[in-house]
């Protein structure tokens, strides 16, 4: 392979200027991607994807000012064909960065770019889950989404969550290594320390827990926030939480009123809880199956209070079954296996699938 010859400039995103070459040939080039926060190279063959992915040491990314410095902390992944270069804290709008990899037997590639953060978005807090008026005292996840992609490695300094009084409460979130952030980075998942939630372990017993029935708190997003492109929020954003009594009881389908549409119509199909359901697991753990034994395609909708499916063709009339994966949880972490505060060695609900048959009848 050879050095590229010629560095090209061009402008992603209008908000986004990037050197290009990188390769061994004219073809290969590089793109910054700013909803990933991924560096994207192509041109590269399969093989020496590969073998990037084993030896990631041969690639550097750093500050373009601090050439000396020892490479970024980043991980790679592959698709299209690409090679994706995805730095673990987030890159900042305004700084120049440059990236090489440097081959065994032959030149380094390498290129430059810089993240213009002029056109950036002021970013706004736009849900948070669970958003009922109360919510149980051992409520174990937040959900937070985000308007626009953002900056990873905030959540520590700048989401706090405080007393009625004012007062911070110490370390109510399990301190993870790395945030969890879904694949757009607009959406954030906050855990309770569950070993404060959970009774008899040590640090419910030293610290208590992090929610106080009865209480109010309040969870507040700092201002100061930014988004992957350089925007700030600007001010704070405050989400009043009013905490009830804790659910300890592990899931039971049938406490559930279910809603039936007419055969026909393309009305809901509507589930209400008896509790507040974790939103994430609702969607994912639960589907209803036709006559057919297929499932019935549709628009899923669901707050954790309730789970309405709109379907993509109208009802038929048949049996129809509602099945719930075991690893379905509420908000306290409660599953149909057991209670989240179940004793060590409880024997709750078989591993397989709950079922609930439903009737959908004629007009």
């Amino acid at each position: 392979m050879r050095r590229t010859s010629i560095l090209m400039r061009q402008i992603f995103s209008a908000a986004f200027l990037l050197l290009l070459p990188i390769g061994a040939t004219a073809e290969t080039n590089a793109r910054y991607d700013p909803v990933n926060g991924a560096l994207i190279i192509s041109g590269i063959s399969p093989e020496n994807i590969a073998l990037l992915v084993e030896d990631p040491s041969l690639i550097r990314l750093q500050n373009a000012a601090t050439p000396e410095a020892a490479s970024m902390l980043f991980s790679l992944s592959h698709g299209n064909g690409d090679l994706h270069v995805l730095p673990r804290f987030a890159l900042q709008p305004g700084a120049a960065y440059a990236a090489s990899i440097h081959w065994r037997d032959t030149q380094p590639f390498h290129t430059e770019f810089t993240l213009d953060p002029t056109t950036a978005s002021a970013p706004i807090l736009a849900a948070f889950s669970p958003s009922q008026s109360v919510i149980p005292a051992n409520t174990l996840r937040f959900y937070l989404t985000f308007s626009e992609p953002m900056t990873r490695g905030q959540m520590r300094d700048k989401i706090h969550l405080l007393r009625e009084n004012g007062q911070k409460v110490r370390n109510p979130f399990l301190n993870l290594e790395t945030e969890l952030w879904d694949v757009t980075q607009k959406h954030l998942t906050l855990i309770l320390d569950p070993g404060r939630i959970k009774q008899g372990v040590g640090p419910n017993a030293l610290a208590g827990a992090p929610l106080v029935d009865g209480a109010r708190y309040q969870l507040v997003v700092s201002g100061t926030m930014t988004s992957a492109q350089g925007g700030v929020m600007g001010t704070d954003r405050v989400v009043n939480l009013h905490i009830g009594p804790a659910e300890r009881r592990e899931i039971n389908p049938h406490a559930w009123t279910v809603a039936l549409p007419l055969k026909g119509t393309t009305t809901p199909f509507t589930v209400a809880f008896d509790r507040i359901m974790d939103v994430a697991a609702t969607r994912r753990l639960m589907r209803l199956e036709g006559p057919d034994g297929h499932n019935i395609d549709g628009t899923l909708v669901t707050d954790g209070g309730g789970w309405s499916l709109f379907p993509n063709t109208p009802w038929q009339e048949g049996k129809y079954r509602l099945l719930i994966d075991p690893r379905l949880e509420d908000v306290a972490g409660n599953t149909l296996r057991a209670p989240f505060d179940a004793p060590a060695g409880t024997i709750g609900m078989s591993a397989t699938e709950a079922s609930i048959p439903v009737q959908i009848r004629r007009n």
